[in-house]
């Protein structure tokens, strides 16, 4: 019965910090998946970024796209429509291959990717600022460490 106790005592003591770890990303999550307005085109983040990457990659594929993010080709596919059929992106074919679809945006799109750069610039400083201000730069600095490393770990787990 001590067994289950040490258990259950370790476990309480290291999940009261991972809940703020799952707690972060649930909240992130759905932050990026909730739809913001640029130019007053509703788009959640993944699309809006997606829109923004092909923007800084021409000629990129919706394989490398999925790659990137680590979504589905499905969902990438999605994403890629909606900015096809909005007049954000254009698909053209590779020469002398009409299997390999690049990606483009329209000038309808550079805009709506201008726009969406100039929003993330003011909103990334703002936020910065405010997390240094509560933090102080080296914790931040640490936080993006950690970031980094946790990417690289989750990373190696996605790839088993």
């Amino acid at each position: 019965m001590s067994h289950i106790s040490d258990i259950n005592s370790a476990y309480q003591k290291l999940n009261a910090r991972a809940d703020k770890l799952y707690e972060f990303i649930i909240l992130y999550h759905n932050y990026i998946y909730a739809h913001h307005t640029y130019e007053n085109e509703n788009f959640n983040m993944m699309e809006i970024h997606t829109l923004t990457y092909i923007d800084d990659s021409p000629g990129i594929t919706a394989t490398e796209l999925s790659k990137i993010w680590h979504k589905s080709k499905s969902a990438i596919s999605q994403v890629i429509k909606k900015l096809v059929d909005s007049g954000y992106i254009e698909k053209r074919y590779k020469e002398n291959n009409e299997k390999s679809v690049c990606l483009y945006v329209t000038e309808k799109g550079q805009r709506l990717s201008s726009v969406h750069k100039a929003y993330d610039v003011a909103d990334i400083t703002q936020t910065t600022s405010y997390l240094i201000e509560q933090c102080g730069e080296s914790d931040l600095d640490a936080f993006y460490r950690i970031i980094e490393k946790y990417n690289e770990l989750l990373k190696s787990d996605l790839e088993l």
